[in-house]
């Protein structure tokens, strides 16, 4: 389990663990059903899609995390999953830096996108090239998520102890982010 110091990141340790193991579980089913998988069996396909769908609501359950938490704002209504990538790609003047370089905003837009087949259509109409293709997409995607989140931390720990070594507490030094 990822350890975190700051308050705001303390949560996201067992969501991470729920993400990865969710991953983990697809390495196992394909490990046994590769065979399946690489003929396009229906069942194979479908269930490799609804793991690659239930990694990227980890993901996202984590950013909707965070924009409560640190940025005091969840995006609402019918744009929220798009708006929730845009705002953590920003950086935030005084409260946080982007946490999406464009390289993961793009894989996580990709996924996002995948994601909003698998759950409308009900695996009806999944091309196995495609299920491979995002399935390799959060397998690659996965880690430097992973690495953001504890940058995002990282740097959130040290503004708090920027603020309380000798500062005024009003937060207007400089973010010691990328």
């Amino acid at each position: 389990m990822t350890a975190f110091k700051h308050p705001a990141s303390a949560k996201l340790s067992p969501k991470i663990d729920r993400a990865a193991k969710k991953l983990q579980k697809i390495e196992e089913y394909l490990s046994a059903h590769g065979s399946e998988m690489s003929l396009g069996e229906w069942g194979a396909v479908a269930a490799v899609s609804l793991g690659v769908h239930n990694v990227y609501n980890g993901i996202e359950d984590i950013l909707l995390s965070l924009s409560n938490d640190i940025d005091g704002l969840v995006p609402q209504g019918p744009t929220m999953y798009q708006d929730v990538l845009d705002q953590m790609s920003a950086e935030i003047a005084g409260i946080r830096p982007a946490v999406l370089d464009p390289e993961l905003y793009q894989s996580l837009s990709e996924l996002k996108g995948f994601r909003h087949l698998v759950r409308h259509r009900y695996g009806f109409d999944l091309k196995t090239d495609k299920v491979q293709e995002n399935l390799d997409r959060v397998k690659e995607a996965f880690p430097y998520f992973i690495e953001a989140i504890v940058c995002l931390e990282s740097s959130l720990t040290e503004e708090n102890a920027h603020d309380s070594d000798g500062g005024d507490g009003s937060g207007g030094g400089a973010s010691g982010g990328p």
